[in-house]
């Protein structure tokens, strides 16, 4: 009995910390556990969250699917869509990872295919099952995935994500672990635009002279933290802004281009668009 006891301690052990592992600089926790932590019916209910924890860094996990940049509540079968994941904070991580699958409801196959991925992200197969994590923890908190939606309507598609957002001090604690509370659930419908708090707000990025001017219309009064990434995640622009007025414009960003997304962060919610800088 003594025996059994310790076995389970080492066990328990051995499994924290090979929890590392998910911000290890090779990849995540499909890759070297073979485990699913993404919360989904597969996983038993298991994220991040199982090794990670005691970080303090307020964060949570939105998920958003676009489409031509406008973000939807519906797919139509067989066409690209990019998903994005984001992991602000309200006090910034150093580094941060995440694991996404999507499955078909009822059923919890896999539901769709998922495109070419950027170098800071990785498929990895478990169970016949195509999930998503980082190859390599990064600074950025936004990730953007191309997925391709089935090709025929198999009725809703459920996707399941946690993330960390993690303080890279080489261990599991001090990280604050994060997750979809419910799946994202995406019915097969006419693309519509997904309803947000308020359908007049708006960001509006355009190029004048070399330079992106951002201007924020009809958002609440508030704080809110302001980002621009590239499309392989990475932050281009970040700023703390302090809302008490209709339109507020930004300074004037320099960027190299290409197609970027811009997104405004409260604490509670974000809204994103995406962009192309000529």
């Amino acid at each position: 009995m003594i025996w059994s006891n310790l076995n389970k301690i080492i066990l328990i052990f051995l499994l924290c910390w090979a929890c590392f592992y998910f911000l290890g600089s090779s990849g995540g926790v499909g890759t070297f556990q073979r485990e699913d932590r993404t919360g989904s019916p597969l996983s038993l209910n298991s994220t991040c969250g199982t090794c990670h924890y005691g970080g303090n860094f307020q964060s949570t996990l939105v998920l958003t699917v676009l489409k031509d940049s406008i973000p939807v509540k519906a797919y139509l079968p067989n066409t690209d869509y990019l998903i994005n994941i984001s992991i602000p904070s309200i006090i910034p991580a150093k580094v941060h990872g995440l694991q996404l699958v999507a499955f078909q409801s009822g059923n919890n196959q896999q539901a769709g295919t998922f495109g070419t991925l950027t170098s800071n992200l990785r498929a990895v197969e478990l169970w016949n099952r195509i999930y998503i994590e980082q190859s390599r923890p990064q600074q950025s908190h936004s990730f953007f995935i191309p997925w391709k939606s089935p090709q025929k309507d198999i009725g809703p598609v459920h996707f399941y994500a946690s993330g960390l957002a993690a303080n890279e001090n080489n261990n599991t604690s001090g990280d604050s672990p994060v997750k979809l509370e419910t799946p994202f659930v995406l019915p097969a419908e006419a693309i519509t635009r997904l309803v947000e708090r308020d359908e007049n707000e708006k960001i509006s990025c355009i190029n004048y002279g070399g330079e992106t001017s951002v201007l924020l219309e009809n958002f609440s009064i508030g704080h809110y933290v302001f980002h621009i990434y590239d499309y392989s995640g990475r932050t281009m622009f970040q700023k703390k802004v302090e809302i008490k007025e209709e339109r507020i414009q930004l300074p004037r960003v320099r960027l190299t281009t290409g197609f970027y997304v811009a997104s405004i962060f409260d604490g509670t919610f974000i809204r994103s668009t995406s962009f192309y800088n000529p």
